[in-house]
C-alpha cells in the first residue's frame, strides 16, 4: 500500500537522497523532520525518487526562488502538520464509511478494506487538494492585500468570535461512543458550512468550541447569529453561546493570538446559553442595523483584561412572530 501511495518501494537511504537530490544528508534529516515523520538509522532503507524530488524541490526554494532555509522548512512544517491531521481525518471518514458504525470499535477486516480504498481513492482526491489549496492560496492573499495598508502595524483587524456548546462535559457522560462521533461529525459540519456561507475564516475547533474571524463586523455578526440559531433548531447539537470581540489580532502558525481573541473567549464563559455577547466596538457597528438588538448589561471584570461592559446582541424577528418565541 505504501509502494502504491508513493509510487515505488523502499530502495534508497537517507545519504542516498541527498546525493540525488544534491543536497546534503543534513538538509535531508532537516526536511524529513520538519515534515512531521520519525528520524530513520543512517542505514534504514526507507525512501525512494518521491522523496529525492521532494528535497530537490525544497532546495529548489532556496536556490532558485531566494527563500531562506529557515522559512523553506517553516513551509514543510505547515504542509506536515496540516496534511498529517488531513490524512488522519479522511482515513477515519472512510473507515466511517466502510464499517457502518462511526469507526467505533475498527476491526482489522475494516482497516484492511479502509487501506484498499483509499488507496483506490488517492489519485482521485489528489487533485481536489491541489485545487483546494491554491483556492485558500488565492483567498488568503486577498485577504492579507485587503489588511495591507499605508503604516506599519502589527497584527491585523479582525473580528473574532467563540462558539461554545453549553454543557458539554456533562453532555458527553451521557452518550455512547457512536452517539458523541454522530456529535462532533455533526458540530464540525454546522460550523463549517455556516463560516464559510459568510465569507468568514474557520481558524480551528477544539472539543465543544470554534473559533472563526471576519474581516467584516457585520460578517462575523451574521454567523454568531447563525451558529446560535442553527444549533436551537438542531435535535443532536446541544445549544450555543458565543462571544465576540473586534480589534489587532496576531496570525501566526494557522491560528490568530492576541487581547483580541482573549477577549473573545472569555466573554464567551460569560455569555448564557442561546445568547452573543460582544465587547463595545462590536456593537457600536451593529447597533443601528436593522434586525439586530443591542443592549449593554452590567460591566464585568475580566482576568487579566479589566472591566469591560458587554453588549448583548439579539436578531430580531420579523413583525408578527409569534409571542412566545420572542
Amino acid at each position: 500500500m505504501e509502494a502504491r501511495l508513493l509510487g515505488a518501494g523502499r530502495t534508497l537511504r537517507r545519504a542516498d537522497v541527498a546525493e540525488r537530490a544534491g543536497a546534503s544528508s543534513e538538509d535531508a534529516r532537516l526536511l524529513w523532520r520538519a515534515l512531521g515523520f520519525a528520524s530513520p538509522r543512517d542505514e534504514d532503507v526507507m525512501f525512494n525518487e518521491t522523496d529525492v524530488a521532494a528535497l530537490r524541490a525544497s532546495a529548489d526554494l532556496v536556490q532558485e526562488l531566494q527563500i531562506d532555509e529557515a522559512t523553506a522548512l517553516s513551509m514543510a512544517r505547515a504542509f506536515g502538520r496540516t496534511t498529517d491531521r488531513l490524512a488522519m481525518w479522511q482515513t477515519q471518514l472512510v473507515a466511517d464509511f466502510v464499517s457502518g458504525d462511526n469507526g467505533i470499535g475498527l476491526d482489522r477486516h475494516t482497516a484492511l478494506r479502509t487501506a484498499e480504498l483509499i488507496g483506490e481513492m488517492a489519485d482521485q482526491v489528489e487533485p481536489m487538494l491541489v485545487y483546494a489549496w491554491r483556492r485558500n492560496l488565492a483567498v488568503a492573499i486577498s485577504r492579507m492585500v485587503a489588511d495591507s495598508e499605508p503604516e506599519s502595524h502589527i497584527g491585523v483587524m479582525r473580528t473574532v468570535g467563540f462558539a461554545d456548546l453549553v454543557s458539554f462535559t456533562q453532555l458527553v457522560r451521557q452518550l455512547s461512543e457512536r452517539e458523541l462521533a454522530q456529535l462532533v461529525l455533526r458540530f464540525e459540519a454546522l460550523a463549517s458550512d455556516i463560516v464559510s456561507s459568510h465569507g468568514g475564516a474557520l481558524v480551528k475547533t477544539v472539543g465543544d468550541e470554534v473559533l472563526f474571524t471576519h474581516q467584516e463586523i457585520g460578517g462575523a455578526v451574521d454567523i454568531a447569529f447563525d451558529l446560535v440559531e442553527s444549533a436551537a433548531a438542531d435535535d443532536l447539537v446541544p445549544r450555543m453561546r458565543v462571544g465576540m470581540a473586534t480589534g489587532r489580532v496576531l496570525a501566526r502558525l494557522g491560528d490568530i493570538y492576541g487581547t483580541t481573541v482573549n477577549r473573545a473567549a472569555r466573554l464567551t464563559a460569560q455569555a448564557r446559553p442561546g445568547t452573543v455577547l460582544a465587547d463595545a466596538a462590536v456593537a457600536e457597528v451593529v447597533r443601528d442595523r436593522t434586525g439586530v438588538r443591542t443592549a449593554a448589561i452590567d460591566p464585568i471584570d475580566l482576568p487579566g483584561i479589566g472591566e469591560i461592559v458587554p453588549w448583548a446582541l439579539r436578531r430580531e424577528r420579523p413583525t408578527g412572530a409569534d409571542e412566545g418565541e420572542r
